[in-house]
């Protein structure tokens, strides 16, 4: 994030937050004793979500004015598939009410809000991020500051503000979703506002997670994606050009921004030109030559570094194709680079957010599982990775092995038609530095007050020895 502007002294600084906060904590408050019962709960919740799903339009296409990342459509699909899921995952579901544990008899327990969530913003995905953490917060009673990034400071300005308005027309409190004004929007600003908050959630790059989780603050942060895609034998070439168009598809969804992207794909050696010809006949430029590997090489982590150059992020490949003097069809969907290296040996391993997709080759199958976790042991442990197999040992082989809370089999690295609950806050667990592995989802953002009563007749544990091994009950 950018500087503090000389303008705004320190005193003001540490004035404008300390009001921002108390403000929400007010609010929070009030929202926590007037709303006990899940219905009216609910109804603040549907109320900023539907807020922003009907400016889906203006705002997906002000994002892209402001960061000149992605694409208008992608922008538009993101934030209103967003805001609908998760008030389809939500709705009815408790928050507030006391609900039995499983497990644990005699015990129910309550629902309470966390307090104040501090949330930082991507420049990448903003509107979607707000929304998506907004209404979970909400659905737990918690406020919520929203932490923008200054390259999209103006589009969260304006989502902040769609929701203020919709909390008021209903007779909520407002200020449960506030903003960062541009005018204090630096690194400075959001670590101070993130030490006052109760616990806070970092959606973005890698150091910006690191910095949320040295605030010491409880906190939830999302991992780096660098999505890994196995291509296993004995398929079809139905099924093998199907998951090429679905690649494709998923790899390509605003301009190749999102992190749950194909980044690397693994091919047995054989079936490489039947993988090459789907992936050319549907869209993709080869680039297999040398010379225009090192310039693309050079394009995206210029002067040898390990850093993305953020110019390429989200540009559409016949762009970058210009930048590193490439010539890219001006309809090529998706750049398909050569790329036989694999872990640190070669920086295009990591993470790269344009479309463009790494191929390498195989032999053995476990040498595809092991250069896959070597990809993801440099970035993207804890994210997502899948295969195209129905070899059930091989599926298995591969699931024990990758370190990855999401795998997703014969479908894309996103999984988008399966029962995994929905989220757009990607928890990658330790591997990724953070918690959950799981992702995010609102009864993460609850506290929990465990409700007991005494059981009259609970089973003796005292009387258990040491040579049982099965689960012990403790009811009666």
């Amino acid at each position: 994030m950018m500087e503090v502007r000389e303008k705004v002294s320190n005193e003001d600084l540490q004035a404008y937050l300390k009001t921002l906060v108390e403000k929400s904590k007010v609010a929070q408050k009030q929202f926590e004793r007037d709303y006990t019962k899940q219905r009216p709960i609910d109804e603040v919740v549907r109320a900023i979500g539907k807020a922003v799903c009907d400016n889906g339009k203006t705002l997906g296409e002000e994002a892209f004015a402001e960061t000149g990342m992605g694409n208008v459509e992608s922008k538009i699909a993101k934030l209103t598939n967003v805001a609908l899921l998760q008030w389809v995952q939500m709705r009815g579901k408790n928050s507030v009410e006391y609900e039995d544990c499983p497990g644990e008899p005699g015990v129910k327990y309550l629902p309470k809000p966390m307090g104040v969530i501090g949330a930082v913003m991507p420049s990448t995905n903003p509107i979607a991020t707000i929304i998506g953490n907004a209404m979970m917060a909400l659905k737990c009673r918690n406020s919520i500051i929203i932490l923008p990034h200054p390259a999209s400071v103006k589009v969260s300005m304006k989502t902040v503000d769609i929701m203020r308005a919709a909390l008021e027309e209903i007779g909520a409190p407002a200020d449960l979703v506030q903003c960062i004004d541009g005018e204090y929007a630096s690194i400075e600003a959001t670590m101070q506002t993130l030490s006052m908050c109760d616990c806070n959630v970092a959606t973005g790059g890698a150091a910006m997670v690191k910095s949320v989780y040295s605030v010491g603050k409880p906190a939830f942060g999302v991992g780096q994606g660098n999505c890994q895609e196995i291509i296993d034998r004995g398929m079809t070439d139905e099924e093998y050009e199907r998951l090429v168009k679905l690649a494709i598809m998923n790899r390509t969804v605003d301009n190749g921004v999102p992190c749950g992207g194909e980044q690397t794909a693994h091919v047995p050696e054989e079936l490489l030109d039947k993988y090459l010809g789907f992936m050319q006949k549907n869209g993709c430029f080869l680039v297999d030559n040398d010379d225009d590997i090192a310039k693309l090489r050079d394009a995206i982590f210029p002067g040898g570094g390990t850093s993305i150059n953020r110019k390429v992020v989200g540009k559409q490949p016949h762009e970058v194709g210009v930048m590193a003097g490439i010539e890219v069809p001006e309809d090529t969907k998706i750049l398909l680079v050569k790329n036989q290296a694999w872990g640190t040996r070669d920086v295009l391993c990591r993470e790269i957010l344009f479309p463009i997709i790494r191929y390498t080759t195989y032999q053995k199958f476990e040498d595809a599982v092991d250069r896959a976790i070597e990809n993801l042991e440099v970035e993207g442990k804890g994210h997502s990775s899948c295969i195209w197999s129905h070899d059930q040992e091989h599926i298995e082989y591969t699931a024990k092995r990758i370190p990855v809370g999401r795998f997703h089999i014969n479908q894309p690295t996103a999984g988008y038609n399966n029962g995994v609950s929905k989220t757009i806050t990607i928890g990658c667990g330790t591997w990724g530095g953070g918690f959950p592995s799981e992702n995010l989802q609102y009864y993460h953002l609850m506290n929990k007050t465990r409700v007991s009563v005494e059981l009259k007749n609970p089973k003796p544990w005292w009387n258990e020895g040491w040579d049982s091994f099965e689960p012990f009950d403790m009811g009666n």
